[in-house]
């Protein structure tokens, strides 16, 4: 019996240490899946920052190789197409009133000056009287 006993005993020894080992190796395998996966969603996010910064190069690329884009940078440097033709309207210059009035009084001298006036004769001074 004492032969039993021990045997019994050492059975369930081993079978201790076997259900220790599973469990061990068990949470090793758990513990790098969790890391797998936290590095997966990692690389996902990733993914996709990169795919909408490709998005938005390919946007500007296009806007780039467009004849706006270069239509409106031309007009930066100073060039026009050929059938376009480039009117530069001067300032007037302020006389000694318009310096010291406010922006009423301005815009009453100015209507009293022009406000019988029709539009036609209007534009013709601003074109041709300046």
């Amino acid at each position: 019996m004492a032969q039993r006993q021990l045997w019994l005993r050492g059975s369930i020894a081993a079978v201790a240490i076997l259900i220790g080992w599973v469990l061990y190796v068990s949470s090793k395998q758990i513990e790098r899946n969790r890391r797998i996966q936290t590095e997966v969603s990692a690389l996902e996010t990733e993914a996709a920052k990169i795919r909408r910064e490709n998005e938005t190069l390919s946007e500007k690329i296009s806007y780039f190789a467009s004849d706006d884009f270069r239509i409106q940078e031309a007009k930066k440097i100073g060039l026009k197409k050929a059938e376009e033709t480039v009117v530069v309207i001067k300032p007037q210059p302020e006389n000694e009133f318009s310096k010291s009035a406010t922006a009423e009084e301005r815009q009453s001298a100015e209507q009293g000056a022009t406000g019988s006036l029709p539009n036609y004769k209007k534009w013709w001074n601003i074109f041709w009287n300046s």
